[in-house]
């Protein structure tokens, strides 16, 4: 199916350029995709996400194999070793695709000792204007991409051109840089050496997949994570991010109901602490959406994401069968926690609705305190 799009995409944009009507948006075209659909269904293939435990364990074997290299005088492991760790930690925690990845040039690049790296990036598979963009990337106190970055430099001594290139027999530098096509299999490659399961199943998109989990897992909200990544669309950044089993589990465990045990009929004495639940504020949330007219559509997937994405991690519940009214129970350790956390689900919920060409009107109440947020 992806092919097919792809290839439709094509058509679609060559007759567009070439001022013809465009056939691929005709109702028999979308009805056999919809029949190719059903009749053919398949599971989309993607990337295994590097989780960082793996990401550790491959940058140790690099680690390994150049002080390896260098005590043996193999003057050319050295360099692909450290070429491939430097790529590894940069695409990782940059979160950058392969094509990103090859057209990163040292003119572009300037690295601030102690603090981090500024990477520009004239063109990419997301810059649709060619506009350009400035990737900022920090330096770590470990799996550090600015120092794995300034290794790489040191040892091919390159002053300009394409960061990553091609090693030859002989341990001659291409002049050009690495080709889109290659990233793949030689990250595949480096996994394999350091023995990592599986490693077949791992792409480009697993260090931005990998990255995108951590993050997630690490309190990142979404509009960090959209701004630091590069992404435009909710939706698209919605497919890098994985659920969570370990806390899918804990929530499934706090929901059942509790045994009873005779621990539990014992009577409380001063010995005996009694748990106290988390506090959390019961809020109401009321919210309008419209189109921006009626020639564009999306309020309904607007209305489905930001069901999905912004209210269903508060516990929500409908409140009237339109969806117009919602209760949400939020954590509420303090009051300014509480303030950020509404005001980070509003800038949420309008970004969704701002995507999918639709107005946004809500308001957010706490009917205990009489407090509301707009």
């Amino acid at each position: 199916m992806n092919t097919l799009r792809q290839r439709l995409a094509a058509l679609s944009r060559w007759h567009s350029d070439h001022g013809f009507p465009d056939p691929t948006k005709f109702p028999v075209v979308r009805q056999v995709l919809k029949g190719i659909r059903t009749l053919h269904p398949a599971q989309e293939k993607r990337a295994r996400p590097l989780q960082l435990d793996r990401l550790q364990q491959v940058s140790d074997w690099l680690d390994r194999a150049v002080e390896l290299a260098k005590n043996r005088d193999d003057h050319i492991s050295c360099l692909r070793h450290t070429r491939d760790r430097a790529l590894l930690l940069l695409g990782f925690w940059r979160g950058f695709r392969a094509d990103e990845i090859v057209h990163l040039r040292i003119e572009h690049i300037e690295v601030m000792p102690g603090e981090g790296m500024t990477c520009y990036i004239a063109r990419s598979k997301g810059d649709r204007q060619a506009e350009g963009r400035s990737f900022q990337c920090p330096a770590l106190s470990r799996l550090c991409p600015v120092s794995a970055y300034e290794a790489w430099l040191t040892e091919s001594e390159l002053k300009a051109g394409p960061v990553f290139r091609g090693i030859r027999r002989w341990g001659k530098i291409a002049d050009d840089g690495l080709a889109i096509s290659s990233v793949i299999p030689l990250l595949r490659h480096i996994f394999a050496s350091a023995g990592v399961a599986e490693s077949g199943e791992y792409s480009s998109h697993s260090l931005r997949r990998g990255f995108a989990g951590w993050a997630n897992a690490n309190g990142w909200d979404l509009k960090e994570l959209m701004e630091y990544v590069g992404w435009k669309d909710i939706k698209s950044t919605m497919r890098y991010l994985d659920v969570n089993n370990a806390s899918l589990r804990e929530r499934f465990e706090k929901g059942l109901p509790a045994t009873v045990s005779a621990s539990v009929l014992e009577p409380v004495t001063e010995a005996t602490s009694v748990p106290t639940a988390a506090p959390a504020a019961v809020v109401r949330v009321s919210l309008t959406l419209e189109r921006f007219s009626t020639a564009v559509r999306g309020l309904a997937r607007a209305q489905r994401l930001i069901e999905q994405t912004c209210l269903a991690r508060y516990a929500m519940q409908r409140l009237d069968k339109t969806g117009t009214n919602y209760e949400l129970s939020i954590p509420c350790p303090s009051r300014e926690i509480l303030d950020d956390t509404v005001y980070a689900l509003l800038d949420d919920m309008h970004r969704v609705a701002e995507n999918n060409h639709c107005f946004l009107e809500v308001r957010i109440g706490e009917p205990s305190t009489s407090s509301s947020w707009e």
